[in-house]
């Protein structure tokens, strides 16, 4: 049975049957990973994502009322993304090659405000959806390399360049800097990012506000002579107060070359208190923050690849 929910509404039961799909598709994506704590995934599915993107809507499959599989939606109020939506599709490997998933991928277009893109980023490399994909007429847009660092002694930053300086907070952006913020973040639009339509480029102050009330963020701005030159965000774990998310790391175009961006990323480092361990995620066409990553003391986890298709050939 396909149905529709509400996770606003669901029961303590269907919201555990969720976490149970989506922490038995995140062991076997990656072994030796641990699984997701339930509150973390709660608190993933209240909320936006740090692009905007709001809380998904779902529809979920039952074998004798147990959730057994789902597909997640997620659409944005942004006009940038106003044609696309991000979809996930998960079933329990023990229900899987019945259809389900299929059934799943058709019912997405009820979750729809006429979105005419559908784009998926967690098609792991090797791992049965990769196959799933490219049956029903996805296309590989970008790959993406997951990476993990185990905080320990945070390496040295390097002395600044002249005429450079750097402010750093947590929480909100204060008021004198929060376009100068606001213009780096977009600044990401000439990050390699394949064949995506997702425009990553569309952050205002009134977005960056959203954010901060929903999110704890660390924020390193890199500024020359008054004018931003680079950022990098942190954001802490709900859930997990321990654990943090590597988000966006920018250097403008006239600033490169100078090894800007890992100073940034190393001053972030003595700044994390109380966390003890940070997940990122890289395209996996740029080697050169890969190795910039690598010299902080990530450690590459696995690759996973964003799939792309016209609402339309979902149709059953």
């Amino acid at each position: 049975m396909i149905e529709e929910l509400d996770f606003a509404q669901a029961s303590e039961d269907d919201r555990r049957g969720l976490h149970e799909v989506v922490a038995a598709w995140a062991v076997e994506s990656s072994p030796g990973r641990e699984k997701p704590p339930y509150a973390a995934s709660v608190a993933r599915w209240e909320k936006r994502d740090e692009l905007g993107f709001e809380p998904p809507r779902f529809v979920v499959a039952r074998d004798g009322g147990k959730i057994t599989g789902y597909a997640q939606v997620q659409v944005s109020e942004a006009e940038a993304n106003a044609h696309l939506a991000i979809v996930t599709v998960v079933v329990l490997p023990e229900h899987r090659r019945r259809g389900i998933g299929t059934a799943l991928l058709h019912a997405v277009p009820s979750l729809l405000n006429g979105q005419t893109v559908i784009e998926s980023w967690s098609v792991v490399k090797g791992s049965a959806s990769e196959p799933f994909a490219a049956a029903r007429g996805f296309r590989v847009i970008t790959s993406m390399t997951r990476q993990r660092l185990d905080v320990g002694e945070p390496p040295e930053a390097g002395e600044l360049p002249p005429g450079y300086e750097l402010v750093n907070w947590f929480g909100a952006a204060p008021e004198e800097f929060v376009e100068a913020y606001v213009q780096g973040l977009n600044a990401i639009a000439d990050a390699p990012f394949g064949e995506t339509s997702l425009d990553h480029a569309h952050n205002t102050v009134e977005s960056i506000r959203q954010g901060e009330a929903v999110s704890d963020r660390w924020v390193v701005l890199l500024l020359h002579k008054g004018e931003v030159a680079g950022v990098t965000v942190v954001e802490r774990n709900s859930a997990v107060p321990t654990v943090a998310e590597q988000l966006h790391t920018v250097v403008l175009p006239a600033h490169r070359g100078k090894g800007l961006g890992r100073l940034i990323k190393a001053r972030m480092l003595h700044d994390l208190t109380g966390v003890e361990r940070v997940f990122t995620r890289t395209s996996s066409d740029n080697e050169h923050m890969l190795r910039v990553n690598r010299s902080l003391g990530y450690i590459d986890l696995y690759t996973y690849m964003a799939v792309q298709a016209k609402t339309a050939d979902l149709q059953p």
